[in-house]
């Protein structure tokens, strides 16, 4: 900043109003007034030189001062430019005493580019106004399809079903009662002898179903009967059924509804099998025509206790496996009902019952103190049977149950491979010494310190037992 040392700064009065200075850089400034050059505003000021330059310097970049800088000084004229038009290069080489041929043939104008060829003419042609569309005509509506044609079409599909697939055994048997609602509906009478054989039939298997091992092979055969339910039954009777029922009944008094509940038949009685209040559905259940397919009906869709009563009075209904499963589902099964359901059956399936999810909770709530009751009462080898089945996950329902000494016999003369078995019989309260004392032997438990350690650790462990580990 020596360069300024020399300056004379002057004020200029228009910039210095919005300027924002310390009281320092003011002083300085009431100090300048165009005749002090920099290094006497240090005499004067006494202030330091070297601030006393910044001070200037930073007035003179706000434009509060004006250093003197000298102004440009414009070039003189070249003689023989002419500054007011377009001097070429030829000229200014020979004002730069050059030689000006040297610039000339540059100059010289280029030849023009070639006319470009004129463009082909293109022809246009009318397009010709397209045919107009012929107008579509209008749709009827399909309606729908009445109960009977339905019925009719199911007929004919029926109809087309060949001979050996009705007689093939593994097929689901058809509906008797809708065959027979289909042929009044054609005005042709049913086969009387033949409904009477299939029924005949399904009474015989029923009869079968009454000794210990029918029942087990029953039980293991529920969810094969489920999938071989009539399907195209099933679908009818959702659809049309209760439909016919709103359409039909739902609108007379509950005298008139009982009175043609005893007389209907087919379709008619099907359909009334979706009636809320427990007199029709007692009249449905005494009507000569009524079956099985009108039993499954109430049992699913009917929602009193007293009308589920009425189905539980006849145990060939109760032993059709559908007409249970769809009983133990519903939410307002009874004390009697669930009593006349679970009584015949064995602690296998009632624990099976007591796990299922698609069981009501209370119901399956209900199930548990059947379980807990037939244990008292269910033979040793029963017992054995549920426990190995189950790998003791039953004991979680057997609160306040014990072993007999049979029981115990039967499960300590057999080896044990099951983990889940261990644990179980580990945790349960109840567990006999002589059955935690043979679990302890086997070679898996002596492999596996957690499993030994928890039935050690169990208050009925033998302390033989526990002396020889």
């Amino acid at each position: 900043m020596s360069d300024i040392r020399g300056k004379k700064p002057r004020v200029l009065g228009a910039r210095v109003a919005g300027l924002r200075l310390t009281p320092e850089e003011r002083f300085v400034m009431a100090r300048i007034d165009g005749s002090l050059s920099v290094s006497d505003l240090g005499r004067v000021t006494g202030i330091e030189q070297g601030r006393v330059e910044q001070i200037v310097s930073k007035l003179a970049f706000e434009g509060a001062v004006d250093l003197g800088e000298p102004k440009a000084i414009p070039l003189p004229a070249i003689a023989g430019l002419d500054d007011g038009g377009t001097t070429s290069m030829a000229d200014l080489a020979a004002a730069l005493g050059m030689d000006p041929t040297a610039f000339a043939a540059s100059e010289e104008p280029a030849a023009p580019p070639p006319p470009r060829p004129p463009a082909p003419r293109v022809r246009l042609r009318r397009r010709e106004a397209p045919e107009p569309m012929p107008k579509l005509e209008p749709i009827e509506p399909v309606a729908e399809l009445e109960p009977v044609a339905e019925l009719e079409a199911l007929a004919s599909l029926v109809e087309r079903m060949p001979d050996q697939r009705r007689s093939d055994p593994d097929l689901p048997e058809m509906n008797l009662a809708l065959d027979a609602a289909a042929l009044e509906a054609f005005g042709e009478a049913p086969d009387e002898d033949g409904a009477g054989a299939e029924r005949a039939e399904l009474e015989e298997v029923h009869d079968d179903e009454g000794s210990p091992d029918a029942d087990a092979a029953a039980e293991d055969e529920a969810p094969r009967a489920d999938e071989k339910e009539d399907e195209v039954a099933r679908a009818v009777a959702e659809r049309n059924y209760r439909q016919i029922y709103e359409q039909r009944w739902h609108e007379l008094p509950i005298d008139q509804r009982v009175a043609g509940a005893h007389r209907a038949n087919g379709v008619d009685l099907l359909a009334l099998c979706f009636d809320a209040n427990p007199r029709v559905i007692a009249a449905v259940l005494e009507n000569a025509t009524c079956g099985l397919d009108h039993v499954r009906l109430i049992a699913f869709y009917h929602r009193t206790g007293t009308g589920l009563e009425f189905i539980a009075r006849r145990q060939d209904w109760l032993r059709d496996l559908l007409v249970e499963r769809r009983l133990l589902r519903n939410p307002m099964i009874g004390e009697i009902v669930l009593g006349r359901v679970m009584g015949p059956k064995r602690l296998l399936p009632t624990y099976k019952v007591a796990v299922d999810r698609d069981v009501p909770d209370l119901t399956r709530i209900k199930c548990r103190g059947y379980i807990r009751k037939k244990w008292q009462t269910a033979p040793s080898e029963e017992r054995a049977d549920l426990l190995l089945r189950t790998e003791g996950r039953c004991l979680l329902l057997m609160t306040g149950c014990t072993f007999d000494a049979k029981t115990t016999a039967i499960l300590c003369g057999r080896p044990i491979n099951s983990v889940m078995f261990v644990q179980s019989v580990a945790k349960f309260g109840s567990s006999p010494p002589a059955l935690l004392a043979h679990l302890l032997k086997q070679p898996f438990v002596r492999k596996s310190p957690p499993l030994k350690k928890m039935l050690l650790a169990h208050p009925n462990m033998p302390g033989d037992a526990k002396r020889s580990v």
